[in-house]
Parts: C-alpha cells; sequence; structure tokens
C-alpha cells in the first residue's frame, strides 16, 4: 500500500488488523493509543467477521453471539468505541449499548433469505427468479445454493419441501 499514493495513508491502520488496542495483538504488538482508533475498529472488525465466518474447526457464530463476544475484550483493553462501533455496523448494538435482535427465522435464514427462498419453493425458475430480483441466473443459482447448504439440503425440491414444513411459504 505503501507504494500507491493514494493508498499510502491506509497502510499503518491495514497491518494493524491482529493487533489488540491493550497491546496483546501480533505482529507489532501496538497499543491502541499508538496504532489509533481506525486500527482498533478494523481489529474489531476483523474478530466479529472471524467470528461470524464459517471455520473448519467450528460452525459460524450467530450475529448476536459474535457481538456478545466484543463485550469482554472492551475489558481486555480493546477500544469500547471500537466495539461499539463494529456491533452497531453489524445491526447488533448502537451507542446507547442496546443490542437490536434481527428476526430470526428457521436455519438461520435471514429475511431475506426467506424471501428469495420461497421464490424456488413456488415454483420460480433459475431465470424467472433472476428476473424478479434483477440479478443475473448465476447469482441467484448461488443465493439458493448457499441457501441450500445453511439449512442442510442438497436440492432445490429439499429447499421447496424444507420451506413448507417451516411454514415459510404456503403449500
Amino acid at each position: 500500500m505503501r507504494r500507491s499514493p493514494g493508498l499510502a495513508e491506509l497502510k499503518d491502520p491495514a497491518s494493524a488488523h491482529h493487533e489488540r488496542c491493550d497491546g496483546s495483538g501480533h505482529h507489532r504488538r501496538l497499543r491502541g493509543d499508538v496504532a489509533g482508533i481506525v486500527a482498533c475498529v478494523l481489529a474489531a472488525t476483523d474478530l466479529y467477521v472471524g467470528l461470524t465466518a464459517e471455520r473448519a474447526e467450528r460452525r459460524a457464530f450467530a450475529p448476536a453471539a459474535a457481538a456478545a463476544e466484543l463485550r469482554p475484550l472492551e475489558a481486555q483493553g480493546l477500544l469500547s468505541r471500537a466495539t461499539t462501533a463494529v456491533r452497531a455496523a453489524a445491526g447488533q448494538g448502537d451507542a446507547g449499548g442496546r443490542v437490536h435482535r434481527r428476526a430470526e427465522h428457521p436455519g438461520g435464514l435471514s429475511s431475506r433469505e426467506v424471501e428469495v427462498l420461497a421464490l424456488p419453493a413456488r415454483g420460480l425458475t433459475k431465470r424467472q427468479i433472476a428476473d424478479r430480483l434483477v440479478i443475473s441466473p448465476r447469482t441467484a443459482d448461488d443465493h439458493i445454493q448457499h441457501m441450500c447448504t445453511k439449512i442442510g439440503v442438497a436440492t432445490r425440491a429439499a429447499a421447496a419441501l424444507w420451506a413448507m414444513q417451516d411454514e415459510l411459504v404456503g403449500s
């Protein structure tokens, strides 16, 4: 980044994404007062995203659970402003510390995923789904495959059956 004039000013915060504001991170073990708030927000974001991502050794944390994991780090030195900002950006809190709950759906699906899952369950083709969502057929298929993986089924027919059994769409 230092070689690009437009990105040079971002190199320090970007290289500090594994630092912790209490100095316990790596590779330089910078404290928050040295790394700055931008680096602390980046570190908190990196942690939140890492927790909400599926890993080989564990399932992804639910967004609310990942946000809860950030709270104890505040006492360990991760700036309160940084974790508050990350929780708020993720829809899991605000400046007052209140947590906003997202609507819970079976299989951990978001409201948008339920909306999209209803389309193939109603018999729409990939092309029709793509046209309705104003996306490419490939992107529509990627969304459907992602939801199938998320709910643990292998086919669109199984996804449609699952959606009907969980009363996400009418039969």
